[in-house]
């Protein structure tokens, strides 16, 4: 890498980068002020830096708090899994515990009659609905 604002962009973008180049390329105010222009623009669009600009040892800090949130992020569903796995289990011992315990209920007897040589009759009506065509309903060719 030759260019001086490469050097400072990889240096940004946690590439590897040679420490004289970094030097080389720091060395210069034109150097120095991309690097601000880079730092301040990351912060933008990753919605850091209220306070202004931090230092370069700040936005190790930052990145390192990151990956720790990253991973507590991991253990969230794990911990949601386990404690829905303890309540399963729970649950299950818990009504095995119960049923051992209730008292034991007799079958009750069923009465069956013997059916009809016809077969099952229908009930009586209760209520009767009288529909004559034309006054209750009209006739209309079509649809389905």
């Amino acid at each position: 890498m030759t260019d001086h604002h490469d050097v400072i962009a990889a240096f940004v973008d946690n590439e590897p980068v040679g420490a004289e180049e970094l030097d080389a390329a720091l060395a210069t105010p034109d150097g120095r002020e991309y690097l601000i222009d880079l730092l301040v623009l990351r912060g933008l669009v990753s919605g850091g830096l209220p306070d202004g600009l931090r230092s370069a040892g700040a936005a190790g800090r930052s990145q390192a708090n990151a990956g720790r949130g990253s991973k507590s992020v991991f253990w969230l569903p794990v911990a949601a899994a386990a404690l829905v796995a303890v309540g399963l289990g729970a649950g299950f011992v818990g009504g095995r515990v119960l049923d051992r315990h209730a008292p034991a209920v007799a079958p009750a007897a069923v009465v069956t009659e013997p059916a009809p040589a016809d077969g099952p009759s229908a009930p009586a009506p209760t209520h009767v609905i009288h529909m004559e065509k034309g006054v209750d309903w009209n006739e209309r060719s079509g649809g389905n």
